[in-house]
């Protein structure tokens, strides 16, 4: 009987999560792994810990990969998975609590597979310093305040940058709905408001749909023209979303994030081949275009 693995993720409108399914299905057909129909949570941690509860008073599958849900990341559930005999490798977002587990079940796997974070920051720092002068005035929309990959992110973004651009933050919300609100509210209130905009980095392509909705509006409405051609930065760079918005011009450029699922269908592979254990594996993301194209520094 071939291994069967549950695939837990969180939003089924979020086009890369869509694309971490189409991976897994490809990755666990290749391995001779059978992979469950994906179940999303739809952001409630709650609705994941009753997909967590099914799991174990069903038939259980052999393995599980899984995008924690919500902001209430909670160990217990899983350690429950844990001590069933479920191999768990977690996806793109990785608890404080994980190392424990690992110590306290040292003969299971209990693996992760995440993009690093601050490389994302860190790639589209160098975007803005090849589209905007030093000591510009640039917005940096991150997605929500508590997510530790918007923390992430925002540091490596700023740590980069190093002060030689002007930054003010603002929280989209992850979506495009939610960036559109809150730069159209800073553009009405915002102190910053009135100073020259060099550009717009967004943590994702769907807010930086939001924030070129926002100026277009602000642009027409103001008679500030120059909002209309004010460059934008994304991040996820699928080849139907962000890597299109490129090419249409409506953004200047993206980030492109690895799909992580792969990655942990080959960890699971190993270890039901030869009882190889990893612990999280970090890969990294690339620039669209190159930065090298957007020019120098």
């Amino acid at each position: 009987m071939p291994k069967s693995v549950a695939l837990l993720l969180d939003d089924p409108e979020n086009r890369y999560q869509q694309l971490l399914a189409r991976e897994a299905r490809t990755a666990a057909a290749r391995g001779g792994l059978t992979l469950l129909e994906p179940e999303f949570a739809r952001g409630s941690s709650w609705t994941q810990v009753e997909s967590v509860n099914s799991l174990l008073r069903g038939t259980r599958p052999d393995g599980l990969l899984v995008i924690l849900a919500g902001e209430q990341w909670t160990r217990g559930p899983f350690e429950r998975l844990v001590k069933a005999g479920l191999a768990v490798v977690l996806l793109n977002r990785i608890p404080d609590w994980v190392d424990d587990l690992r110590q306290g079940y040292p003969r299971s796997l209990i693996a992760g597979v995440t993009p690093r974070q601050s490389g994302v920051g860190e790639i589209q720092a160098e975007q803005a310093l090849r589209l905007a002068r030093p000591g510009s005035f640039v917005v940096l929309v991150t997605g929500a305040a508590a997510s530790p990959a918007a923390v992430a992110r925002r540091d490596g973004f700023l740590e980069r940058l190093a002060g030689r651009l002007v930054v003010h933050e603002i929280d989209g919300r992850w979506s495009a709905a939610g960036a559109e609100k809150t730069l159209g509210d800073w553009f009405r209130v915002g102190a910053e408001r009135d100073r020259p905009l060099a550009l717009i980095a967004c943590q994702n392509d769907a807010m930086a749909s939001g924030a070129r909705s926002a100026l277009l509006r602000q642009a027409s409405s103001s008679g500030r023209r120059e909002l209309e051609r004010v460059p934008l930065l994304g991040c996820d760079g699928l080849e139907e979303e962000g890597r299109s918005m490129v090419t249409r011009g409506e953004l200047a450029a993206t980030v492109v994030m690895p799909p992580t699922t792969p990655a942990a269908v080959e960890i699971l592979g190993r270890y039901w081949d030869a009882g190889s254990r990893s612990e999280t594996v970090t890969l990294e993301a690339s620039s669209h275009p190159s930065l090298e194209a957007l020019g120098p520094r």
